[in-house]
């Protein structure tokens, strides 16, 4: 989604930055297999021309429908103090049999050319790789999403807007960035490695892409997709190279505040017939990376302005939920689902005064917890389940 801090330069767990602090990065993509620990040295790109023809893919790892029910969890500090391991446990009770981990690299602006991850930002691998057998540990398969952030953003300038001034020396570190994860998913085991997410501006890449993808596939024997952004899905021409078509959710559904469900309901059909039009050209299940309303008056307009309102809406938030999943349920071309977010940070309490994506203590659990239950089933089909649920 159109992240509004990269905007106005905020985000909860980062204090106002600096200049001197931005000389003190910790890690630089060039190096990173060595001060990260990892156990290879990023290879080195193989350009091809833009008209050389594109290698057949190789068929797409099998996906049962509806086989990721999760919930996303931002990884955007090293503190150990930042307590993901409780909100990982949080998860696991929710229903979800699934965890995304979102993860980020960063670079100044639009225009830059060089990519860094900085260790003040990011769990280190170790705690990541624990993560996910303590992921593993409650039954749940694992998902991760290395993304883009800007640190110094110009006006208007997010990570779908990203056109550096050296193309192919931005390329060689995206490609170290994605590869040095990819690793550690093999490693550990993780089901699904997304290579990108809504980089809008660099989706014709297509040689690129497609460079990245087999570079990816003899590291990672996992399933690859991509995370489009909502409105961009329809331009990746390169989704038959994945193994799923993933993209976000956060369609501009009406101009009311207070829409009733079957207005929603009514607002997703067509959205839904194009996603299926596209699902049946690319032969490719869809898995929604990102779905999600902050709880907040006018949440069904601009469900990506987290700061649209500071006025909390809590029912609202539930009808979007519970529009999404009618509209999708009992969809076999929908691979997964996964909700967007969990608390990232202690702060973030949830309950009917907050204005935040996170669902917990409001109406919009429930919901999210039976479509889990009922594994992409209608709403009241939920199969009996031996594992114990309790909220959050």
């Amino acid at each position: 989604m159109k992240h509004l801090d990269q905007e106005l330069g905020e985000r909860p767990e980062r204090s106002t930055k600096q200049a001197g602090l931005r000389r003190e990065r910790w890690v630089v993509l060039g190096v990173v297999g060595v001060l990260l620990g990892a156990v290879a040295v990023p290879q080195t790109f193989v350009r091809r021309g833009k008209n050389a023809p594109a290698q057949k893919p190789p068929p797409p790892q099998p996906t049962e429908a509806w086989e990721f029910r999760g919930v996303s969890l931002q990884l955007h500090a090293y503190d150990a103090g930042v307590p993901f391991e409780k909100y990982l446990d949080e998860i696991a009770k929710t229903g979800a049999n699934a965890v995304s981990f979102s993860l980020a690299a960063y670079q100044e602006n639009c225009a830059s050319s060089s990519l860094f991850i900085e260790m003040r930002k990011s769990p280190s691998p170790r705690r990541l790789e624990g993560l996910i057998r303590r992921a593993h540990g409650h039954g749940m398969k694992v998902l991760l999403m290395p993304i883009i952030l800007l640190e110094n953003p110009g006006t208007g300038e997010w990570r779908g807007k990203i056109k550096p001034q050296q193309p192919e020396a931005w390329w060689e570190d995206y490609e170290n960035y994605i590869l040095f994860y990819a690793k550690i998913a093999e490693r550990t085991g993780t089901e699904v490695l997304v290579i990108g997410s809504e980089l809008v501006s660099l989706t014709d890449e297509v040689d690129h892409w497609r460079g990245l993808i087999r570079k990816v596939r003899k590291v990672y024997s996992g399933r690859i997709t991509y995370s489009s952004n909502w409105d961009h899905y329809f331009n990746v021409i390169w989704w038959r190279d994945l193994d799923m078509i993933g993209m976000t959710s956060y369609y501009d559904l009406v101009g009311e505040d207070k829409p009733t469900l079957e207005v929603l309901r009514n607002a997703w059909k067509p959205i839904k017939k194009d996603i299926l039009a596209l699902q049946r050209k690319f032969d490719r299940p869809i898995l929604f990376t990102e779905v999600g309303w902050p709880s907040q008056v006018g949440c069904a307009k601009q469900p990506w302005n987290y700061y649209g309102s500071t006025t909390p809406d809590p029912a609202a938030q539930a009808t979007c939920f519970k529009a999404f999943f009618d509209t999708w349920a009992g969809e076999k071309a929908v691979a997964g689902v996964l909700v967007w977010e969990w608390r990232n940070h202690e702060g973030v309490t949830g309950g009917p005064k907050d204005t935040s994506y996170f669902p917990g203590g409001k109406p919009a659990m429930e919901v999210i917890r039976e479509r889990f239950l009922s594994r992409g089933r209608p709403a009241g089909d939920n199969p009996t389940t031996t594992r114990q649920q309790t909220p959050p």
